[in-house]
């Protein structure tokens, strides 16, 4: 949820018109709208629910039509469910414009910001604040560019095996407790505000990593790309042994790729979790290792046994 007070604050906008009431009315969609032909009169399939920009191109348009026409119009753009109307670029206010807003309570806001910059940076932060959101018991590192997250049971290890990465180079983003958005098509992850580049270490306690590490050992967030499931290790369960298994983890509707490896005091499991990046990211480049081993088997079998 994201209101237009929180909106106009986020973008440092100057309230021209707008009541508490009005202030506080929810944006609902992810869209905006340049209301050329709406202040011409022309109001069908208009979609009140998008903030209007007003910018150069709108002006025009405004100083060719006359003042009863421009009310008339921006009083049915200025709609009390509209979450309100931003000119941009500094322009002055058309009297008209005020007028309608404040009959009608409308929020009115005025920006020096460029209308194309505002409009693309208002649909960056609406994609966010209003993308469907979750939040998963995990660590996240961007390892070798790819954000990998490590799921398992609490205590397999997953903030000792971060701390191993961290040394190694990779980055992290959160541990124990990565909050989750979908953001057209794309998982974001990064951490709760109060966790932020912090990190249990059990035995030791929270420890500050960006203080200990410095500060290029931190992500503020990034893209979800794969997972990786820590398990006990239990020699009495099959193992994956050839890696032609592809399973995914859903998060959000979305799938990403999932790896289960098994953990054991034996095993270098941050050396083990690099390799398994680096072999997702060479299938994404179209070389899969498991594939060219089961051709390389077939083929051995045809030339025993003569075939061309």
């Amino acid at each position: 949820m994201v209101t237009v007070m929180e909106m106009a604050a986020h973008f440092g906008l100057k309230t021209l018109v707008g009541s508490t009431k009005a202030l506080e009315k929810e944006i609902t969609v992810v869209a905006t709208d340049r209301p050329g032909i709406e202040i011409m009169g022309f109001f069908k399939d208009h979609e009140f629910a998008r903030i209007s920009l007003i910018g150069n191109k709108e002006m025009a348009v405004i100083k060719s039509l006359n003042s009863a026409t421009l009310y008339k119009n921006f009083k049915l753009l200025c709609d009390p469910t509209a979450p309100g109307v931003i000119i941009c670029q500094g322009l002055a206010c058309p009297p008209e414009l005020y007028r309608a807003a404040k009959e009608n309570d409308c929020p009115l806001f005025s920006s020096t910001m460029g209308t194309s910059q505002l409009s693309y940076e208002l649909l960056d932060y609406l994609g966010y604040r209003l993308a469907p959101h979750t939040d998963l018991h995990a660590c996240l590192l961007e390892i070798y560019g790819m954000g990998t997250l490590l799921l398992g049971e609490s205590g397999i290890g997953k903030s000792e095996i971060s701390l191993d990465l961290i040394k190694r180079g990779h980055r992290l983003v959160a541990d124990d407790m990565v909050n989750i958005s979908l953001v057209r098509g794309q998982l974001i992850g990064k951490a709760p505000d109060v966790l932020q580049g912090m990190m249990e270490v059990r035995g030791i306690g929270v420890i500050d990593v960006g203080r200990m590490f410095g500060i290029n050992s931190l992500k503020s967030s990034t893209e979800i790309d794969c997972a990786i499931n820590l398990v006990p290790f239990d020699k009495s369960q099959p193992m994956e042994r050839l890696g032609v298994r592809n399973d995914h983890i859903e998060i959000l509707g979305a799938k990403r790729p999932l790896i289960e490896l098994p953990v054991s005091a034996a095993r270098s499991m941050a050396q083990i979790i690099e390799t398994a990046v680096t072999n997702i990211k060479l299938k994404e480049y179209g070389y899969d290792s498991s594939y060219e081993f089961q051709k390389r088997f077939m083929e051995l079998g045809r030339k025993t046994r003569g075939e061309k």
